[in-house]
């Protein structure tokens, strides 16, 4: 379905299990056949989302996060001082590989000739990365993005450098996607419009075990505030000749947190199902 508004790029702020919401969205749009985008940008658990909407399996992410939750070996309070921490991103990639493959031949056919970003943050320099996933390797940008200190292993090694979760450096990616000359841009939130963040107890405790290293401190210190610029800029006026929107949850997520049922995550799913159609039948209407 062709969308007067003609979006050219997507953004997808991460948030773990909150992108049931994400994964709602996205399962809208490929209801309605709503692809217009030409550029993606996504951060964490986004890129998981973004996987299976592109490669065109619907409910792919609500059902393997669902399976997963109920298992009892991703996340695990007896594993938290594990070298896998909290959340076992090897187990997810076991699952995935195992009994939840993605079908990477279709994914592949459709990225052919976008741009396609998945947002990391360099372990040793604190800077973005924006990685592009090779047909041959999708899988290990994917989890470097997704990654979080004390929650997860840490860190993930991609192309001799070592990554972790891209929502430290850059948690909603708007000025990258008008940087390289996006227009139109459309944001998928995982909080409230307008919603802002303070800095938790992980960010005091990684800076502190971190304070050898300037940058990488700096940034466990300071991500908050650039998360709420952000926030901020999402609800100003367009810039110039750029225009952006946001899709974003009416109320805070069920999926927020370590202790998430299935229930959970399918409710904060179909919100982003609804969402997403009003938000494409308030388009139809302005037209």
């Amino acid at each position: 379905m062709k969308d007067p508004y003609a979006h050219d790029a997507l953004v997808l702020e991460g948030g773990s299990l909150r992108c049931a919401f994400t994964a709602g969205v996205l399962d809208a749009f490929a209801a309605i056949d709503y692809k217009p985008f030409k550029s993606y940008y996504a951060v964490s658990a986004g890129s998981m989302a973004m996987i299976s909407f592109l490669s065109g399996q619907r409910k792919h992410f609500i059902e393997l996060s669902e399976r997963l939750v109920e298992d009892g070996k991703f996340i695990s309070f007896r594993s938290a001082f594990s070298d896998e921490g909290l959340m076992n991103l090897s187990h997810l990639a076991r699952v995935v590989s195992e009994s939840a493959p993605i079908d990477w031949e279709a994914a592949n056919a459709f990225i052919e000739g976008k741009n396609i970003n998945v947002v990391t943050t360099d372990f040793d320099t604190g800077e973005a990365h924006y990685l592009h996933p090779q047909k041959e390797n999708w899988i290990k940008p994917v989890l470097a993005s997704a990654t979080l200190p004390f929650v997860t292993r840490g860190k993930v090694k991609v192309r001799d450098r070592w990554m972790f979760d891209g929502g430290y450096a850059d948690p909603i990616p708007l000025d990258r996607a008008m940087e390289e000359g996006c227009t139109r841009i459309l944001v998928v939130r995982t909080r409230p419009s307008g919603l802002k963040v303070e800095r938790d107890t992980l960010d005091f405790i990684a800076s502190y075990l971190h304070r050898d290293n300037e940058e990488l401190a700096e940034l466990f210190e300071t991500w908050h505030i650039r998360y709420n610029q952000i926030v901020d800029k999402l609800r100003s006026k367009d810039q110039d000749l750029h225009h952006w929107e946001e899709i974003a949850p009416l109320h805070e997520l069920r999926s927020d947190g370590y202790r998430i049922t299935a229930l959970d995550l399918r409710a904060d799913y179909r919100h982003g199902l609804e969402v997403a159609l009003d938000w494409f039948a308030s388009k139809k209407q302005e037209r």
